[in-house]
């Protein structure tokens, strides 16, 4: 009888509930920041109950605030009143079609955690675009071997005119898959719950000149504590064409370290952290291809020779693949070292890796 009681005691000590408490909310200054995939440990994936997880090795590259306001201090108060922001972007897009001070707002309540839509400033002109298909992100009570699907829809456009527009829609699968102890470089938790998410989604842009849509399978895995406001550890990354899981991204919460958001970012400008632009696959071992994420009176097309640069002030050029149908804004990177690198465009950096 002892080993079962042992055995419950156990079992009732992972069992944490992740609720509305525990999610972000006006006034929380939160750090956090991100190692390489290539630090991540062997056995990161592995699932279950009682599981003990060890981050504690892997290296900071650079450092994030965020901090979560209330829309009536931000300038969209009169689109998102009572729900919290957060700024994205200072700036996104170029030339007569640019976009600043751009936020994204979220609210809380006892059964779901959403995203509500976008704040952003055009001409000086305060606007909004909302969730037509609200995204649930968390609902809640969060437990270990709960799992709940819902789905989204976003339409990102200036009102008054057609010219163009984004839109992202798709369906969110979460599960929460693990349960029990992690060690990160920012401390120890005893208790935490993880939840694996698989967006499976696309986003679209439209202008009045071309049609094109950019398929979405992302898989996210966020460790979760009651202590802490955003996940202690997450991993993401896409589906590849053989659907195995690559990482691409790992965050993890922290302390201040004296890194900024660009780290090791040789080009001195602001990394991009938006959606606005991406590269993709990343990390990749031997063709990268650059995608605009916001809709464009043309299509985008990036330089033909592009310079990118190492950690340590190294520069290589990359030349851009013939454009065809399925190759658009294309590089071969299979002359770059293993490592990672920083482009410069639109006014800001790109990160990727090389495997």
């Amino acid at each position: 009888m002892l080993w079962l009681l042992l055995g419950l005691i156990g079992v009732a000590k992972g069992q944490i509930t992740i609720s509305k408490s525990s999610m972000p909310a006006a006034g929380d200054t939160i750090r956090f920041s991100t190692a390489l995939p290539t630090d991540l440990p062997s056995s990161w994936m592995k699932n279950g109950a009682s599981q003990s997880w060890d981050f504690s090795k892997i290296e900071a590259q650079t450092s994030e605030l965020r901090e979560y306001q209330s829309a009536s201090k931000t300038p969209y108060a009169f689109y998102f009143f009572g729900q919290t922001g957060l700024k994205t972007a200072d700036t996104i897009g170029g030339g007569p079609i640019t976009f600043t001070n751009v936020y994204s707002f979220y609210s809380a309540s006892n059964t779901v955690f959403k995203a509500e839509g976008l704040g952003y400033s055009y001409s000086g002109i305060p606007l909004a675009s909302m969730y037509e298909d609200e995204d649930e992100i968390y609902q809640f009570p969060l437990q270990y071997n709960d799992s709940d699907v819902s789905t989204y829809k976003f339409t990102f456009a200036i009102p008054g005119q057609q010219l163009f527009s984004f839109k992202q829609a798709g369906k969110r699968t979460n599960v929460v898959d693990a349960w029990g102890s992690i060690k990160t470089p920012y401390k120890e938790y005893t208790d935490v719950i993880r939840v694996k998410t698989f967006v499976d989604g696309t986003d679209t842009i439209e202008t009045q000149f071309f049609k094109q849509g950019f398929p979405r399978k992302q898989i996210i895995y966020q460790w979760l504590a009651t202590s802490e406001k955003i996940p202690v550890m997450e991993v993401s990354g896409q589906l590849s064409a053989t659907n195995q899981f690559v990482p691409n991204q790992v965050r993890f919460r922290d302390k201040y370290n004296g890194l900024s958001g660009g780290g090791f970012n040789p080009l001195g400008v602001e990394e991009f952290t938006s959606k606005a632009i991406a590269v993709h696959p990343n990390p990749s071992s031997d063709k990268i291809t650059v995608s605009c994420l916001v809709p464009t009176l043309v299509p985008f097309v990036a330089p033909e020779e592009l310079p990118v640069f190492n950690s340590v002030g190294q520069s290589f050029i990359l030349k851009r693949l013939p454009m065809t149908e399925n190759n658009y804004n294309t590089y071969s990177i299979e002359q770059l070292p293993s490592g990672m690198y920083w482009m410069q465009i639109w006014g800001g950096a790109l990160r990727f890796a090389k495997d």
